[in-house]
């Protein structure tokens, strides 16, 4: 694996992200089983995961194409700027190679080939070729980056070949913005910043947009000071806002009431 330079907290939590993100998984596998749906029948395949952090994705996405036999061997690349999320990558991904077809399935067909690539890089700018996968999907990752990005993205897609993309969006974190005003939370963009860039590949490539739709995903809290333990263990939770004075904080963490981490995600499939 490539060293490069991370973002500390990304380093630091890896360890604690996949229990502290149940979200993210519920996501993973809402967007594994839009991929599965609109599979080509493509054989043998080249997938990117964009931003791919632990492998939740993978994993989902991966793990029903085993089950349903529908590949013959799949090239796998993990891109994040986090080496240690990848090295979890990898181990999941060694999961996955470790699982006879047999196991999985009950069709006769040879086992899946797997071969995978842990990539350390900044999802701006890959070190792919070109149109070289058949399949670039990433779940809770570009609202990190602006909509640019989404160029970087089609440039290594195969003429029809599959974007697949779950972004979180303005609307996100509704409850604890309602509730705590003054707390200071990612900001993410609108929707409608995103669907611009997705048209403008569309347009430049003549793609077709499969699916498109928003969808609110939640998960409840016993209170303030446990939702925000929890996003410290995603590794995620900064801001660059001002900080909240100390008064205020105080005040909001005395509320003992239950509390709702929501977000927003934008679903988009794009066949170019």
């Amino acid at each position: 694996m490539m060293s490069c330079t991370v973002t500390p907290v990304f380093e630091q939590f890896a360890n604690s992200y996949d229990a502290a993100t149940p979200i993210q998984s519920q996501v993973a596998e809402h967007l594994a089983q839009l991929i599965v749906r609109y599979h080509t029948g493509v054989t043998d395949i080249c997938v990117v995961d964009v931003g791919c952090g632990t492998g939740k994705l993978t994993q989902a996405v991966m793990s029903k194409f085993l089950q349903n036999a529908a590949l013959a061997s799949a090239q796998l690349y993990g891109v994040d700027t986090a080496a240690s999320m990848l090295a979890i990558w990898q181990q999941r991904v060694a999961h996955l190679l470790s699982m006879p077809l047999s196991s999985t399935s009950s069709s006769p067909t040879s086992p899946m080939t797997l071969h995978s690539q842990a990539l350390c890089a900044n999802m701006a700018d890959m070190a792919l070729a070109n149109q070289s996968a058949d399949l670039v999907m990433s779940s809770f990752a570009l609202h990190w980056t602006s909509p640019s990005v989404i160029a970087e993205l089609g440039r290594i897609v195969k003429t029809k070949g599959q974007l697949h993309l779950a972004i979180p969006v303005a609307g996100s974190f509704h409850e604890v913005r309602q509730r705590f005003p003054k707390l200071p939370v990612f900001d993410f963009l609108p929707s409608h910043a995103w669907l611009a860039a997705i048209e403008t590949l569309q347009q430049q490539r003549q793609g077709t947009l499969m699916y498109q739709a928003e969808q609110s995903f939640a998960v409840s809290y016993d209170n303030l000071k446990s939702l925000l333990k929890n996003l410290k263990q995603m590794g995620g939770a900064v801001s660059g806002k001002d900080s909240i004075d100390t008064a205020t904080f105080r005040r909001y963490l005395q509320d003992q009431s239950p509390i709702g981490l929501d977000y927003q995600l934008l679903m988009i499939g794009l066949q170019l």
